[in-house]
């Protein structure tokens, strides 16, 4: 496969270089926990044995070939200095056939080149990512004007409007979660006049009233100021697809996360019109 990519807003066309992908793996590998016994047949597989009663997974890893392109040995020499210097650290990586989604990466071993024809060159460069790829939008901001999507893509022009809701007492609302695994959000709740408890999937929290609440990184603010003393209960997922929140007093709850696909979005598979 054949396509140029972006990493640390950084495309591979400002160096002159063709990429080329020699792996890119497009399901990420399953953190197995199990136990074996000499009195069983099998084994015991405790993978979805915690609190999301879920699996989870490890980093991926892609490997890609960049062809390096120059009019002498010495203008190679620093063509290879500076793609030396732009593959170092880490962020975000975002591939020309799937624009829509970005993966958080980092180079991982060496990075080794084969010199071709005395001026030329291609370098083996190995990418770490995270399990899954991220929209390159929150829902809750929905997309930008030079954002790259498809004509085609079913993808509502207000699509902030479906995961900001205002509720008047103990009411219940639906939560898409757009992607193709669990992700975890952040929860802004506004207009509340006292403590209240929001329950979603089995799990419910106890917050004192307006507060956003971090489910993935397990913070309860306000104003920058942690409310962590005054929370209780567990944090919690948005499973696929449709999800019930229930929010016990008056309040108005605004959803914000990046979905997460196991390769690419498709806009397409979403019923919109139901929520």
């Amino acid at each position: 496969m054949r396509a140029g990519f972006k990493f640390k807003n950084r495309h591979t066309r400002e160096f002159g270089v063709t990429a080329q992908t020699q792996s890119r793996p497009i399901r990420p590998e399953t953190k197995s926990q199990t136990y074996e016994t000499p009195i069983m047949d099998g084994e015991y597989d405790f993978s979805e044995a915690n609190i999301y009663s879920r699996e989870f997974y490890k980093n991926r890893t892609f490997q890609m070939d960049l062809k390096v392109t120059a009019d002498n040995l010495t203008d190679l020499q620093k063509k290879l200095s500076k793609l030396s210097a732009w593959l170092m650290g880490k962020g975000e990586l975002i591939f020309d056939d799937t624009p829509l989604v970005k993966w958080y990466a980092h180079i991982i071993d060496t990075i080794e080149y084969k010199p071709e024809h005395g001026k030329n060159a291609v370098l083996s460069v190995v990418f770490k990512v995270k399990p899954f790829s991220n929209l390159i939008f929150d829902v809750a901001d929905g997309p930008c004007l030079d954002d790259e999507i498809y004509l085609d893509d079913d993808m509502p022009l207000d699509m902030q409007a479906y995961f900001t809701f205002e509720g008047t007492g103990n009411c219940s609302h639906t939560v898409m979660n757009i992607g193709e695994t669990p992700v975890r959000p952040i929860i802004t709740v506004s207009g509340a006049t006292g403590a209240l408890t929001i329950s979603c999937n089995g799990h419910t929290m106890t917050i004192p009233g307006n507060c956003t609440v971090d489910c993935e990184h397990q913070t309860v603010t306000y104003e920058d100021v942690s409310l962590m003393k005054n929370v209780s209960g567990t944090f919690f997922e948005l499973a696929m697809g449709e999800n019930i929140l229930t929010v016990s007093k008056t309040a108005i709850v605004k959803i914000s996360y990046k979905p997460k696909y196991l390769h690419d979005a498709d806009f397409n598979e979403v019923n919109w019109n139901e929520q």
